[in-house]
């Protein structure tokens, strides 16, 4: 009796993980189809549309959507280097390429939990670098509400709206002060019962941080605007309105962080935010097609970096250097 407890007792545990992954898959597949069915609804303004193809500029999209990975990866290098844990540049950078590969597994947990295992297995902190993880998405996060308070008022200027989107960036730089920043962080870690974050980052390195990821932003937006300038009759004067739907769309993915890398959330909101400037049924075409774009260049991104990986002799399990272990 007691013998089969301990048995009864994972299964219970298991079973409500279970329906919250197939509810994951569930919510993914209805986003999928509320865009599809959207798109299709829309299907004759898409047509209707006087669609150009340049590919000058498609080129320039898909070379700027790389550094802006590349940015992203670096990101994670330098997050390594602030928490005192060394590896191979190339390594990090193909490792980190391979892991968001996973975002688009329902729950995205198993995106971080591969790069854990990657770095347990250099030889890495596993508390450090848990903790690096945890900054770089409130980092990522935190950058992108920037972004937004800095280009809100060239995409919609409203008084009272352009006055707190720029009030809202004192208020997050003081979120992201370690006397704000831990005891939130790890009162969040402990919601979804992970241990509390293991080490911090001064403020001073963390506004160095929130400035790079701002402008990989940037870099982000112009990638987009480079994709509709390829496609549709796209002027100079839409770019900050691209780079703040492009920063929106990943804010909106975030909170809804139970559909898989936000499919569906991110196009609605992107159709949304750009609707006005390239009509509804253009923009969520449009928006489609970057997420097609986006997926590409992840794998481009993942596969090229692996290459340089192996090229370089990165890719051994060997020892590296963690200060202050």
């Amino acid at each position: 009796m007691n013998a089969a407890d301990p048995g009864s007792e994972t299964q219970e545990q298991r079973s409500p993980q279970t329906a919250l992954r197939v509810a994951r898959y569930l919510l993914a597949g209805a986003a999928v189809v509320f865009v599809v069915l959207a798109l299709v609804r829309s299907w004759d303004d898409v047509r209707a549309h006087e669609w150009t193809l340049r590919w000058e500029w498609l080129a320039v999209a898909v070379v700027v959507f790389l550094g802006y990975y590349i940015m992203q990866a670096g990101a994670w290098q330098l997050l390594l280097r602030a928490f005192g844990l060394h590896a191979p540049t190339a390594w990090a950078a193909a490792s980190w390429g391979r892991s968001i590969l996973a975002r688009y597994v329902p729950g995205n947990v198993f995106m971080f939990v591969g790069r854990l295992l990657a770095c347990q297995r250099r030889g890495l902190e596993a508390r450090r670098v848990s903790a690096a993880m945890v900054y770089e998405q409130a980092l990522a996060f935190c950058a992108a509400l920037v972004t937004l308070g800095l280009l809100f008022p060239f995409w919609e200027y409203q008084r009272r709206l352009t006055a707190l989107s720029l009030l809202g960036i004192p208020l997050l730089l003081c979120l992201l002060h370690p006397r704000v920043f831990v005891p939130v962080a790890d009162r969040v870690l402990r919601l979804v019962r992970r241990e509390p974050l293991g080490a911090v980052l001064g403020f001073g390195r963390v506004l160095a941080l929130l400035c790079y990821y701002v402008a990989a932003w940037f870099v982000g937006g112009a990638g987009c605007w480079a994709l509709a300038r390829g496609v549709t009759e796209t002027g100079a004067d839409l770019l900050p309105a691209m780079t703040v739907a492009f920063a929106f769309a990943y804010v909106a993915g975030m909170v809804a962080f139970v559909f898989p890398g936000g499919l569906g959330i991110r196009e609605a909101v992107l159709a949304g935010a750009l609707g006005g400037a390239l009509g509804a049924g253009v923009a969520l075409a449009w928006a489609v097609l970057l997420r097609l774009l986006l997926i590409a260049v992840e794998l481009a991104f993942a596969g090229l970096s692996t290459v340089v990986e192996h090229a370089r002799g990165d890719d051994g399990a060997d020892a590296v250097t963690t200060e202050g272990g």
